[in-house]
């Protein structure tokens, strides 16, 4: 039997180079491929098609960044100058940090001053063997690197300035949120000139595993992505102009919505209902709020269950003022009934990533709902665990799932 099998039974030694590199970066961890046969693997070693992959899997925007995290096993100077050649972003921002995190410590010198307890706050973390971002870039890669930017931006790579920080200061970053408007207004040009020419882009946030396990903040970031603090400059800007998030995706930052979603969504509510009620301030009505997230929804943005819970949790101590505002503008948004709504925010509340460490949220949910308490919890929990059995995640896939679990009955 065995000698009928011939490397013509396998469809992927058929297949062109093309054919394959288009499937493989479809392909969400290609471990498994790589050791499947030797073609596959030879495609998962080529430096075109991992460009094409971290193109498709990360886009545009943060390819680079997350090649680099993928350290030296993944990234080469061929496969930089792949991902640059098929659209890779290389703004003026990346290769200012790139200067900041680049090279290894000294292990031996970081025992030797802990020893001699010298600088023990500059050092914490750093003794412990963690590979920091771009600590272990290829020097051949580093040098190509800012090469590019240097090519690219010529006289006003400005490698020590930080586009952040000037972006923060354009935008009216120190000042009140009215006084920040005009500010921006009179920035307009520069921010402009930032964005389109300098490419500047955030470096991706966390994930909110990642933000739990370290809620600890510190700047630079060893692990390279951005900070909540950081991150808020850029939501805060873009309630203050909606534009801002055209000119992202003008140069291929298609991901600043994602980044920043819940920042802008939690903010806008802020705004509209400031924890400080300012002199002459108006309650808003179920109307307006929908109005002001309607405009931002349709930038891109979302209002998912998970931030929903986030802002009931922000408002925990004003729900019975304006919770019945906050719930019935949610639930016109997402085009439910109170009732539905309500039952399926009680079910986000049952994930192991939502931490409510009092009542109050919940409390104000079943206050809300037709049956008692323990009833209701039980159909949450009833739900949840259907849910979790067919792994659907709510937030983004339940308006095309059609298994019906009853949450409105």
């Amino acid at each position: 039997m065995s000698d009928y099998v011939t490397k013509k039974n396998y469809f992927q030694y058929e297949l062109p180079n093309e054919v394959m590199i288009y499937m493989f970066k479809f392909v969400k961890h290609p471990l498994n491929l790589m050791i499947s046969c030797k073609r596959c693997s030879f495609i998962c070693k080529d430096s075109q098609s991992k460009a094409e992959w971290i193109i498709f899997q990360f886009g545009r925007a943060h390819c680079l960044f997350n090649a680099i995290r993928l350290g030296p096993t993944f990234i080469s100077v061929d496969v930089a100058q792949a991902i640059i050649s098929k659209g890779g972003i290389l703004s003026r921002y990346f290769a200012q940090r790139l200067i900041i995190h680049y090279g290894e410590y000294d292990q031996k010198l970081i025992e030797l001053k802990i020893s001699h307890n010298i600088g023990q706050t500059n050092i914490v973390g750093i003794q412990q063997n963690i590979i920091h971002w771009a600590s272990n870039l290829p020097i051949s890669v580093y040098i190509f690197l800012l090469t590019e930017a240097s090519n690219q931006f010529k006289d006003k790579l400005c490698i020590k300035g930080n586009d952040l920080e000037l972006f923060h200061l354009l935008t009216g970053g120190p000042h009140s949120i009215n006084v920040a408007s005009t500010i921006l207004k009179r920035n307009k040009d520069d921010i402009i000139d930032l964005i389109l020419h300098k490419k500047f882009i955030p470096f991706p946030p966390r994930n909110s595993d990642d933000r739990q396990i370290n809620p600890i903040e510190e700047y630079p970031p060893k692990d390279g992505h951005e900070n909540t603090r950081q991150l808020n400059i850029i939501a805060r800007s873009i309630l203050i102009n909606k534009d801002l998030v055209h000119l992202w995706k003008k140069i291929g930052y298609f991901e600043i919505c994602e980044d920043v979603n819940d920042l802008v969504i939690q903010g806008a509510i802020l705004i509209l209902f400031p924890p400080a009620q300012p002199l002459g301030w108006t309650k808003p009505s179920v109307k307006d709020v929908k109005e002001r997230l309607d405009t931002l929804i349709d930038l891109g943005f979302q209002l998912n269950y998970n931030i929903i819970i986030d802002i009931l949790h922000l408002f925990e101590h004003r729900l019975d003022d304006i919770g019945k505002i906050l719930i019935d503008s949610f639930a016109e948004i997402k085009q439910e009934t109170q009732e539905c709504f309500l039952r399926r925010s009680l079910i986000e509340t049952l994930r192991p990533n939502v931490n409510l460490k009092k009542p109050e949220i919940s409390n104000f949910i079943y206050k809300h709902l037709p049956g008692n308490p323990e009833t209701e919890f039980q159909k949450a929990v009833d739900n949840y665990k259907v849910l979790k059995i067919f792994n659907i995640d709510y937030n983004h896939r339940v308006a095309n799932f059609q298994f019906d679990i009853n949450i409105g009955e």
